[in-house]
């Protein structure tokens, strides 16, 4: 939900955290807040981007017009 709730946004620049798209849960953080030791270590697991994977994204992508969007700063 939070996936398709980005791409639906007006917004111009949508923005997906890996984690999400990979359906990971809080083990795959990238930081706690209020800590200052252990941020920033998650990495991603070759071969977590599956075929599948990449024909939902761009169902989603084609389904909310964002295949053509490209980035243009204010």
């Amino acid at each position: 939900m939070l996936i398709r709730g980005v791409l639906e946004s007006v917004a111009g620049l949508a923005i997906i955290p890996l984690q999400d798209v990979l359906g990971l849960g809080s083990e795959a953080r990238m930081n706690l807040p209020g800590t200052s030791k252990g941020n920033w270590r998650w990495r991603f697991q070759a071969g977590a981007l599956t075929p599948d994977l990449a024909a939902r994204l761009h169902e989603m992508v084609e389904l909310y017009d964002r295949s053509g969007h490209t980035y243009e700063p204010a």
